[in-house]
């Protein structure tokens, strides 16, 4: 039994849809329905069932009421477990915990900590980088302070408040040597049989790839390697003949040390996107998270323009 499943068994009852659970906890209603089963595997029972003329047409069952209650005090010991850790690990110093997305961990957060660090020595700062999906459902259960994600796909709901950071966009990315680096701007057709190294599945960059190959009337690439490493993708990028579609911020480090480049691709107008800072709705930052706050702001002003 995982606490993930408890998160999503307690959104399905308090919203009484698998739908608007699933957008609660910023994950597919699928993603929730395989939750619950595997949930009620390990139970030996169904936990939740449909009401007819009720006003939440999910209920929990017999089984699902026996739960309900252990699971909202389970997490309840949880977060008071986590939180005397922290402070036991800690020996008393404050900390400022956030979640992340893989571009914001290269490209802001190591000057914005350390500033911040030369501004208060003494507060500690833990970063757990994720996916969007899964910081923002992490972030709401309250695991971090703050976030510091990709704007998603869909609107963000009432949990959260957000502001902008930095904005970004998408390019085609292949090594300096690579076979079509000095051939000049390409037709999306010509590289939908290219080797593809692709970060995903179903994250924004796949989606906003395949609905390029889309609206162009082609099949979308048949990439030959597909990871949630963003490690793994560079490696293969700067090793192999592989295509790959990156933030451009992700990758401008090695942009500007000449190891990667972008590929010109004849395209519809590249859309820019934002770096998210997201905090919970129904709470507001202590005086040292504030601080922090600011100086990812200042950080985020000093990045160069696209």
């Amino acid at each position: 039994m995982e606490i993930r499943q408890l998160q999503h068994f307690l959104a399905v009852i308090e919203t009484g849809s698998f739908h608007k659970a699933a957008a609660r906890v910023n994950v597919t209603p699928q993603a929730i329905s395989r939750s619950i089963q595997q949930l009620e595997k390990e139970c030996g029972g169904r936990l939740l069932e449909r009401r007819k003329g009720s006003r939440h047409g999910i209920g929990p069952t017999t089984f699902g009421a026996l739960l309900l209650p252990r699971a909202n005090k389970a997490l309840a010991e949880l977060k008071g477990f986590r939180d005397e850790l922290e402070n036991l690990m800690g020996t008393g110093r404050e900390m400022v915990r956030l979640g992340a997305t893989p571009t914001a961990t290269r490209c802001l957060l190591p000057d914005a900590i350390r500033n911040f660090r030369t501004r208060q020595p003494t507060v500690r700062v833990q970063v757990m980088r994720q996916v969007t999906h899964v910081v923002l459902e992490q972030l709401a259960s309250g695991l971090y302070d703050i976030a510091i994600c990709d704007e998603p796909e869909d609107k963000l709901d009432a949990r959260f408040s957000a502001t902008t950071l930095y904005t970004d966009r998408n390019i085609f990315v292949v090594r300096k040597h690579h076979p079509r680096a000095g051939e000049g701007r390409q037709e999306l057709k010509n590289l939908v049989d290219a080797e593809w190294a692709i970060i995903g599945p179903f994250c924004r960059l796949w989606n906003e790839l395949r609905d390029m190959y889309s609206a162009a009337a082609l099949a979308p690439p048949r990439h030959s390697m597909e990871s949630n490493s963003v490690e793994l993708c560079m490696q293969q990028l700067l090793n192999g003949d592989y295509v790959s579609y990156l933030p451009a911020r992700l990758v401008s480090e090695e942009l500007r040390s000449g190891s990667l480049v972008e590929l010109p691709v004849r395209q519809p107008k590249p859309r820019n996107w934002s770096c998210l800072l997201v905090m919970r709705a129904d709470s507001k930052p202590g005086p040292t998270t504030a601080a922090f706050i600011d100086t990812l702001h200042s950080a985020a002003k000093k990045l160069p323009r696209l």
